[in-house]
């Protein structure tokens, strides 16, 4: 027997109160089932608004294909707290695919893969004119936790069958025009595949949780993509807030750099930045170019906000690789603290074959190889661009378009591979490149603090302090405390903020508490 806790108890109790739901049920807003408790606040109170606005009823459902009974019975366990839980706020019903069209699917499979010749070939699939492959290439990658694609393989003609079943199910569900709006956990992987034929067939498409609210479309595509506008944005500041948030952003930029943890990241466990010297001289003192690389976890939704200069992060790692065969400069490699284990064999066996590039420990702080002479870093777009350009005016050269510094300068942004290669060939000329600091602030202002994750709690820093760390926000615990906090004021507050957000069709909502 499936045995539900106090808090989970009073969850439901306290749901089934305030949440009424008994909306046409020739409409439907669709619900994706998740198991993170902090966004069951989100999601309860926003299709609940969705489902006021439309006139709708709630429907739950489950991202992926179910196939065998075992499949069945493993996700039936694992989700009847949580269905209980949606129907707690109103969700009455729960979709449920059967295999249908299996002829179909499969010939639209054996289509596609004929299609697919190359890694760039899945990364640009497209059906019917809406973009897929993107949606496969990162489920491959977390399925199988491999650092790329092989495009050859069995386990990528599988995945892309179920993928063709769900589609083709998703296809006919949604032209049917019941269907009002969808309520997503990510845009990304299979879970993505719904939000992107909505949003071809016009139905409005949003991915929630706690901390922001996204209205996707074709316009925007992916969540946590605002960076795009942050210039124009901070312009549209007063004077004295502009200078404000400069001082601001400048001091929690300072607290980082001085080893702390609890700033602006909550999930950071470990200082990157910390003040010990921990290691005897790590840099050589063989070429006055001293390059950094900074990976990312290999197998985590390379494709999350875009498109990059390349389909995945090894083989970005791998264009790197080459390259350092053609030149005399000091190549070094570091990883995060917090990186797995696959991650960590794909770099062991990175360097083997890299001869030119050493591997530096992974605890080593930045400060210890800014002041050894590190003059160079390479990324796709990860947050050393912003920190390194505040440290000491260093390069970071990045591999996208789409990464959170692309409305400043401070960072090169190559346009293509071909332009990136020239820049790595010819970093005497980038080396040191003064860059206008301010422009570090206000970036970090626009990423870190115009955005307060404050739609449902008014400060979520001290609730996080409060909890107890990030990583206690999801457990049943988060319920007792958002039960407690809960009062018909706040409830009003929420709904109002929501609506509007509806009502205006812009991309992000907006603070509440601000």
């Amino acid at each position: 027997m499936i045995k539900f806790d106090y808090n989970e108890k009073n969850f439901i109790k306290h749901n089934k109160a305030l949440f009424n739901n008994s909306q046409n049920k020739n409409n439907q807003i669709l619900i994706e089932i998740t198991n993170m408790q902090p966004n069951h606040i989100a999601i309860s109170h926003f299709s609940n608004v969705l489902s006021e606005i439309h006139d709708a009823q709630l429907v739950g459902y489950e991202p992926r294909l179910i196939l065998s009974l075992f499949d069945k019975v493993k996700t039936f366990i694992r989700f009847y707290k949580f269905n209980k839980i949606y129907q707690s706020f109103g969700v009455n019903k729960f979709l449920s695919f059967s295999i249908k069209n299996k002829t179909l699917a499969n010939q639209l499979a054996k289509k596609l893969m004929s299609e697919i010749k190359s890694k760039s070939d899945l990364e640009n699939l497209t059906i019917d004119d809406v973009w897929v492959g993107d949606l496969i290439y990162d489920q491959y990658l977390k399925l199988y936790k491999v650092p790329t694609v092989n495009i050859e393989s069995d386990e990528l003609k599988k995945l892309i069958l179920e993928f063709c079943i769900l589609f083709c199910q998703w296809k006919d569900f949604l032209s049917k025009k019941t269907t009002k709006a969808i309520v997503l956990s990510h845009a990304c992987y299979f879970m993505g595949i719904p939000g992107r034929i909505a949003i071809d067939l016009g139905i409005l498409v949003y991915q929630t949780n706690l901390l922001n609210i996204y209205y996707l479309s074709k316009k925007n595509l992916f969540p946590s993509s605002e960076f795009h506008s942050y210039m124009r944005d901070f312009e549209k500041l007063d004077f004295q807030k502009k200078k404000n948030s400069i001082l601001e952003a400048r001091e929690r930029l300072k607290i980082i750099f001085q080893g702390s943890t609890d700033v602006d990241q909550e999930y950071i466990k470990i200082s990157a930045y910390h003040q010990k010297k921990t290691h005897t001289k790590l840099l050589r003192n063989k070429n006055p170019i001293k390059i950094l690389i900074a990976p990312h976890s290999f197998y985590d939704s390379p494709h999350g906000i875009g498109k990059n200069l390349f389909p995945d992060f090894y083989e970005w790692l791998e264009f790197v690789g080459e390259l350092s065969n053609y030149t005399e400069y000091e190549w070094y490699i570091k990883t995060h603290i917090g990186m797995g284990e696959r991650d960590k064999n794909t770099i062991d066996d990175f360097v083997l074959r890299y001869d030119k590039i050493i591997l530096i420990p992974v605890d080593t702080s930045h400060h210890q190889l800014i002041v050894e002479g590190i003059n160079i870093v390479l990324t796709i777009y990860g947050s050393i661009g912003l920190e390194y350009a505040a440290a000491k005016n260093i390069t970071v050269i990045n591999a996208s378009l789409n990464n959170p510094h692309i409305s400043y300068d401070f960072n090169i942004h190559p346009k293509t591979i071909d332009e990136l290669k020239n820049i790595i060939l010819n970093l005497d000329k980038y080396v040191n490149n003064k860059v206008n600091s301010d422009d570090v602030y206000k970036c970090y202002y626009m990423k870190y603090l115009d955005n307060k994750h404050d739609i449902f709690h008014s400060n979520f820093q001290s609730l996080i302090k409060k909890m107890g760390g990030y990583e206690s926000l999801f457990s049943s615990k988060f319920y007792e405390n958002w039960i407690n906090y809960y009062t018909p004021d706040i409830h009003s507050k929420i709904d109002k903020n929501l609506k509007k957000f509806v009502l205006s069709k812009e991309y992000k909502i907006k603070s509440n508490w601000s």
